[in-house]
C-alpha cells in the first residue's frame, strides 16, 4: 500500500509498505479520505523531535471502510470514523480497534462533509464547559477550521453577535458563511473596533482559535472583567512544549475565566457532530475549500500551512479515490 513519511521538517516521501493484517480486536479499514489538522503543524515545521517520522504518522482525521474483522464486530463494507489511536491516517490502509474505538458513519453522503464531524465533535465538547451563550457577544480569534466551526455552533447556539478575527481575507470571507455576523482584520485598533461592535463595551466570552503566544495574549485583551476565555488552540505551534510567557498579571486583575478544551470523548460528541451535519443545521461546505489525491500530499501541506493566502486555503481534505 502507498503511505507518507515525513522525513524531515518541510519534506514528505511516498513509499510502499505492507498492509497491515486484521486480527481478532484489530479490524482493517481502507481509508477513503483525511484531512490535514493543525496539530499535525508542529511535526511539519521541525517540532517532532527525531526525523523521519514512522509512515503515515501523524495524521489522526479520517473516515474509510471496513475491509475485514475477525471479530464480527463491524461488517466488512461499513464506513467509519477514526480519530485520535487510530493513527497513523496518512497511508491507505489502517488497523482500528474494533471495540468502541471508530463512529459508524452513513453509507451515503458526501465523504468530505461527513468526516468534519470529528473536528466538529472536538468544537462541541467544548460547549458543555461553558455558561449559556444565548444573546451574548463573541470574539472567535482565528478563522482556521476550528474557527470557522465555532462560528458555526455559535450561531446555532443562539449568540448574538459573533465577531470573526483572522488576518486572511479569505478566512473572513468565508467565516461570514459560516455563521459570523462581523468580521474584522487582525491589526491596529482591534480592541476598540470590538468594543464599538458591542455597544461600548468588551465582550464576556473569547474564543481562541490559534495556539499561540501572541494570540493567548490578544484574547485576554479582547474580554471584559470577569470574561471567559475559551483556550481551543493547541499551544505548541512555537515550542514544542507548549512553554508561554503570559502577561498572567493583567489577567489576574481582570478576573479573566479561563477554560482550556481538549479532548474529546468520541462517542458523546462525535455522534452529535455527525448529527448537526446529516441534518444540515450545519453547513462545512463553505470552508471545505480543497480536496486532493493523496499522492499530492506535500502540495497539500504546503497550501495548508506555507501558502494559505495564495490558494485561499481553509481545511484541505486528501482522497484515496
Amino acid at each position: 500500500m502507498q503511505s507518507a513519511r515525513l522525513i524531515k521538517p518541510r519534506q514528505w516521501e511516498l513509499l510502499e509498505v505492507d498492509i497491515p493484517e486484521a486480527t481478532d480486536g484489530q479490524m482493517l479499514v481502507r481509508l477513503e479520505r483525511t484531512a490535514i489538522c493543525g496539530t499535525d503543524k508542529p511535526a511539519w515545521i521541525g517540532l517532532a523531535g527525531d526525523y523521519p517520522l514512522a509512515p503515515g504518522q501523524s495524521g489522526h482525521e479520517g473516515l474509510g471502510i471496513v475491509e475485514a474483522c475477525p471479530s464480527g464486530r463491524y461488517t466488512v463494507g461499513e464506513r467509519v470514523l477514526l480519530y485520535g489511536f487510530d493513527r497513523p491516517l496518512f497511508q491507505q490502509y489502517v488497523l482500528a480497534n474494533d471495540d468502541g474505538g471508530c463512529i459508524r458513519l452513513p453509507g451515503d453522503g458526501e465523504v468530505d462533509v461527513i468526516l468534519m464531524s470529528q473536528l466538529f465533535g472536538t468544537v462541541l465538547h467544548a460547549f458543555y464547559k461553558l455558561d449559556p451563550v444565548i444573546g451574548q457577544d463573541v470574539v472567535v480569534l482565528g478563522q482556521g477550521p476550528v474557527g470557522q466551526l465555532f462560528n458555526g455552533a455559535l450561531r446555532n447556539l443562539g449568540a448574538r453577535r459573533i465577531i470573526a478575527v483572522d488576518p486572511l481575507a479569505h478566512r473572513l470571507e468565508i467565516a461570514s458563511r459560516m455563521g459570523a455576523t462581523h468580521t474584522l482584520p487582525l491589526g491596529a485598533g482591534l480592541v476598540e473596533q470590538v468594543r464599538s461592535l458591542c455597544d461600548g463595551e468588551l465582550p464576556p466570552l473569547v474564543v481562541e482559535a490559534v495556539g499561540k503566544q501572541e494570540s493567548f495574549q490578544l484574547a485576554a485583551s479582547l474580554l471584559r472583567r470577569n470574561g471567559t476565555l475559551l483556550y481551543f488552540g493547541v499551544p505548541n505551534k512555537e515550542e514544542g512544549r507548549g512553554v508561554m510567557s503570559l502577561d498572567f498579571l493583567r489577567m489576574f486583575i481582570n478576573e479573566t475565566r479561563i477554560i482550556t478544551t481538549v479532548g474529546p470523548n468520541p462517542h458523546f460528541d462525535y455522534s452529535p457532530a455527525l448529527q448537526w451535519i446529516t441534518e444540515g443545521r450545519i453547513d462545512v461546505r463553505p470552508m471545505l475549500t480543497h480536496v486532493m489525491p493523496f499522492a499530492d500530499i506535500q502540495q497539500a501541506f504546503t497550501m495548508a500551512f506555507e501558502e494559505p493566502e495564495k490558494h485561499g486555503a481553509v481545511k484541505v481534505v486528501m482522497s484515496f479515490d
